[in-house]
Order: structure tokens, then sequence, then C-alpha cells
């Protein structure tokens, strides 16, 4: 972890704009959704851009969306011509319709954080750089469940963000990401990929990004902002479409990040041991160096995540590190192996 933070303490933004008459097109998917991408648009819309339009690409909406604005434009795409899980199709149909330079893509339920979104991740581009990671936050609210949800986003940014700029891109958030439409119409979606309902954002990456081609974008203006789930019951669902696409990542990449989550479960399981042991058998000495070395692994851990707050902005409850590090390892593993037993069938 010290690695990856860093690797993103040490990164520095571009202090000069690129790409300022490049054409820009934002692709929304949208699956009955489109009542909170009306209340999002007018953000959209105000980006303070000049060359830029937005294309909904609806995917089987019960209430067709309606095209008030000429920046606007809407693609439909009819369920007997769909083609596998998830969302996929209608990225890939929506990609594939546009001649813009770049495609930059979110959600329906994000909105950016300011109306420079669109020229701060143009600015992470260059004749090499043709794919831009965003980070995605979401909103804080007083609950354990957001603060569950905060604390996995902010781990989850440190990581595909650091090895990114560590030049080993392995992921994207689909609600903010940038491509290059020459490349993103590369992208040719197996089998395999089509039969699970999430990856369109993992697995681009995964297809798509080089240790060149590939730049990250921290300026917190180009952030773009979403509601968490509002019950555990969808949060686990979301999680458990998640974790089925990981299984199509490259070998090192799931054995660097698999190896993340063992290294802490099983010293969450050493410390568990010796202090049941400490309970049943007074073992003193075995305690007093494993409650020093505890002491010291939550001060370190704390403390990068106070210094990734204070450079990203994406956890104000960093005090609260350690308990919500030990649920979020324990229960990945639990909502991992759910995910192997009952696969998720659709995206919305």
């Amino acid at each position: 972890m010290l690695i990856l933070y860093l690797a993103i303490h040490r990164k520095s933004s571009p202090k000069n704009k690129n790409n300022t008459q490049a054409s820009v097109t934002i692709i929304i998917c949208v699956k009955d959704d489109y009542q909170i991408l009306e209340k999002n648009l007018p953000v959209l819309l105000a980006q303070d851009y000049d060359n830029f339009d937005i294309l909904i690409v609806d995917d089987g909406s019960a209430i067709p969306i309606k095209n008030e604005h000429k920046k606007i434009s809407i693609l439909r795409i009819n369920a007997d011509e769909k083609i596998g899980k998830g969302k996929k199709y209608a990225l890939h149909k929506g990609i594939h319709s546009v001649t813009s330079d770049y495609v930059l893509l979110t959600d329906a339920d994000c909105c950016p954080t300011s109306s420079n979104w669109i020229q701060e991740m143009l600015n992470c581009t260059d004749e090499e750089k043709e794919i831009v990671l965003g980070i995605s936050p979401y909103y804080q609210h007083q609950s354990f469940l957001s603060a569950v949800i905060t604390y996995e986003t902010a781990l989850t940014a440190m990581q595909y963000i650091g090895w990114a700029i560590l030049k080993m891109p392995y992921m994207s958030v689909g609600r903010n990401v940038l491509y290059k439409t020459s490349l993103a119409q590369r992208k040719i979606w197996e089998k395999q990929e089509l039969e699970v309902a999430s990856g369109d954002d993992d697995l681009m990456i995964q297809s798509l990004a080089t240790k060149e081609n590939t730049e990250v974008c921290l300026t917190t203006d180009s952030y773009t902002y979403s509601a968490p789930q509002p019950t555990f019951t969808k949060y686990i669902q979301q999680k458990m479409r998640h974790f089925e696409s990981g299984n199509l990542y490259a070998l090192h990449h799931r054995l660097v990040l698999g190896g993340f989550l063992f290294s802490k479960l099983l010293f969450y399981c050493l410390v568990l041991h010796f202090a049941v042991n400490y309970f049943l058998f007074l073992e003193k000495d075995t305690i007093t160096f494993v409650l020093g070395f505890f002491g010291f692994y939550v001060v370190c851990l704390t403390s990068i995540q106070y210094f990734l707050n204070k450079r990203l902005q994406l956890n104000k409850l960093w005090i609260f590190t350690i308990f919500l590090d030990i649920f979020y390892c324990f229960f990945t593993v639990i909502i991992g192996s759910l995910s192997l037993i009952n696969p998720t069938k659709k995206w919305k």
C-alpha cells in the first residue's frame, strides 16, 4: 500500500491545457434511470468546453428518453438486437456510432464536480496517452454502509490509479474514463466477456491499455460523483457483479490483486489466532510482540489513508480505517465466493 500511495503522492498534474480543439463525445448508457439522468444533464451541458456533444444510448428503457437539446443525440437499442449480458453491447454500439476524437464515458447517475471536467481529462492526453483514468467517488452519508462504500472506493482508487502510474493499468471505473475513439473502437468483446453482466469498464482496460498509452487524472475538478447504494442488499448485488469480471483479468493482475487481499486477510487471521491463544493459554511473550506489531500496522494503515485523503479527498472517515479495513477484507472474501455460486444475469 505504501508503494501505491507514494506513486500517487509524487504524481504531478498537467499544467497546460492540451487538445483544446479536440472533439469529445460523452457517452451514457441508460437502463430505466432516465429520471436521474435528466437531473444531471444540465451539469453535463454546462461544461466549459466548446467542442463536445452527448450521446445517450437507451438500452431498452421502459419510458423513452426525450431529446430536447442540440448537443444531445439518442441511440436506441432494441431488445431483439442486443447481444450478451450487461451494457457492453450498448456501449459498443455507442462508441462505433461517433466520429469524435475522444469518447468520455460516464453513467446516468454521475455528476461532474465542475464545469472543467472535459478539459481536465483532456489535459492528460497527448500523442501517446490514449486512455485517461478518472476518479469517481460516491457521496458520503452518515451511515455504516456509506463508510464501508467510501473506504472501499478509496482503496480501489488507490490500487487502480497507483498501479497505472507504476505502468500496470488493469481497470478503470466506467463512471469516469476517457478513450481516444479510434482506440476504443478496436475493442472486440469476446464470448466469455459477454457472458458476464459486469466488466464493461475494466475489461476494456484489460484489452486496450498498455503502460505507454494510459494516463491518470488526479485533479478534483475531474471527478464525477454518484449516490452510493442505499442498502446492503443492493451493495452486495453490485459487488457480486463486479467480482464476476475479475475472473477474466490477466493472470498477473489476478495474482497481484489476490495477493494484496490475501496478505491482509492472513495478517488479521494470525492476529486473531495469537489473541485467542493468549486468552486461553496466557502466552504473554507472544501477545506483547503481536500487539506491538499490530499497533504499528494500524498506525501505518491509518496514516496512508489520512495522506491519501489529503491528496485525493476520497475518505473523510480515515480515522476509522482499521475497523473498515477488517470488515472490507472478510466481506470481500464472502461476496467473492457468493459471486461464483450465483452469477448475475443483468446490469440493472
